[in-house]
């Protein structure tokens, strides 16, 4: 176990609302998946690839939660790696690359570690969903013949080293949340919240395709924070529960702090408690600077 996490690790992987997703799980198997997907993506065959480890990261998550049906390439290039809705797949292949690369790696990992949690990850060829397969765990050797016992579930077998584990995860994952600049910046901002709204430039009540793809990235917070969130047009009543994102190439309020997101300007803090503007002259600039505020890779320190 120690092999598979350390107590001082604090492992990229790992974001807000996966332990309690695992902590509220009663399958094993689930559990099982999830503790072997933090042993592979913290192993040597991926920590030299971060577009690989969110790639196998993605592709599981969304596998787990029943959605493997839609794990399609022009599914995963939109929500793993910030392609607009429209993006030609045709003319480009980092979807159908990174699933072969991933492959590779897997084979790599497991020709040097073998599964911790009694499974095995595996993505099989052209196709995008990953398949979780038991390993049956090795019988000791005995002194002299015993009478045979029932036979036992893979996950009956494995059941001690996955609750140790799951401790072990559980532990870290209160060191993450709390430590990390991701984590602290927005345990402060939803205190208290209980949505997230999108206000983007509208022209009346219509956005515009640009700025709805620079909106985007900001819906993942909905899977990391597991809290709704709403793209609405400016302009729009918000909910007084709603920690508000205002996304603007018109509109810069004064008296914020402001803080640089690569050609953008992200404006915060007092007199608006909780909401923060990202301003900026492109669309592009703007949706950079939104994947920025939902990707705990990256994360500016933000006081």
């Amino acid at each position: 176990m120690q092999s598979l996490l350390t107590l001082g690790a604090t492992p990229p992987q790992l974001r807000p609302g996966v332990q309690p997703a695992i902590a509220a799980s009663a399958d094993d198997a689930t559990l099982a998946v999830q503790l072997e997907l933090v042993s592979v993506l913290d192993g040597p065959a991926f920590r030299g690839s971060s577009r690989s480890r969110e790639f196998l990261r993605f592709v599981v998550e969304e596998a787990l939660a029943g959605r493997q049906d839609l794990l399609k390439e022009r599914t995963i290039g939109v929500a793993a790696f910030g392609k607009p809705s429209n993006y030609d797949t045709g003319a480009d292949s980092v979807v159908r690359v990174r699933a072969n690369e991933v492959r590779k790696r897997l084979a790599a990992h497991y020709d040097a570690v073998p599964p911790k949690a009694g499974i095995r990850i595996e993505l099989p060829l052209g196709a995008y969903a990953p398949t979780f397969s038991p390993v049956a765990a090795r019988k000791a050797a005995l002194p002299e013949p015993m009478p045979a016992a029932p036979p036992m579930l893979w996950w009956q077998l494995a059941a001690p080293t996955l609750i140790s584990m799951f401790l072990i995860l559980v532990a870290i994952r209160g060191g993450v949340d709390s430590n990390d600049a991701f984590s602290r910046f927005w345990d402060k901002a939803m205190a208290g919240r209980t949505s997230i709204a999108v206000v983007v430039d509208s022209d009346g009540s219509a956005i515009s395709p640009a700025m709805a793809d620079a909106a985007m990235p900001i819906e993942r917070l909905a899977d990391t924070l597991q809290v709704p969130v709403h793209v609405i047009p400016a302009g729009t009543d918000q909910s007084p529960g709603a920690y508000v994102i205002r996304i603007s190439m018109t509109e810069r309020p004064p008296g914020h702090r402001a803080l640089r997101l690569g050609n953008a300007t992200m404006l915060y803090g007092e007199p608006r408690e909780h909401e923060v503007w990202l301003w900026a002259q492109t669309a592009e600039a703007l949706r950079t600077a939104a994947r920025t505020l939902t990707s705990r890779s990256g994360f500016p320190q933000i006081e």
